[in-house]
Order: structure tokens, then C-alpha cells, then sequence
């Protein structure tokens, strides 16, 4: 029965830390991506002049 709670005690713990690398990995994809302008609708920096 301790072997149980210690598998599942493990299966936890690596559900956590995969939950971790993914939402880590979805910010910086986001932190690194180039905003939808809300002026032309096109992929640009935030302070692009709009000629």
C-alpha cells in the first residue's frame, strides 16, 4: 500500500513539474511574439510609426 502512495506521490510531482515547463514555455512564446496592431491589425512593434 506505501509503494501505491508512493507511486502516485510521484506521479503527482511529475504532472507538476511538466505543468511547469509548459506554461513556462507558453509565456515566453508570447513574451517573444510580435503584437497584433491595434491601428492597422498588422504584426509589428509597439511603437512602429504608421506612416
Amino acid at each position: 500500500m506505501t509503494a501505491m502512495y508512493a507511486l502516485l506521490a510521484l506521479a503527482l510531482g511529475v504532472a507538476a513539474g511538466l505543468a511547469v515547463i509548459v506554461i513556462d514555455e507558453l509565456r515566453w512564446e508570447a513574451r517573444n511574439r510580435l503584437p497584433r496592431c491595434t491601428t492597422c491589425g498588422e504584426q509589428h512593434h509597439r511603437h512602429a510609426a504608421h506612416r
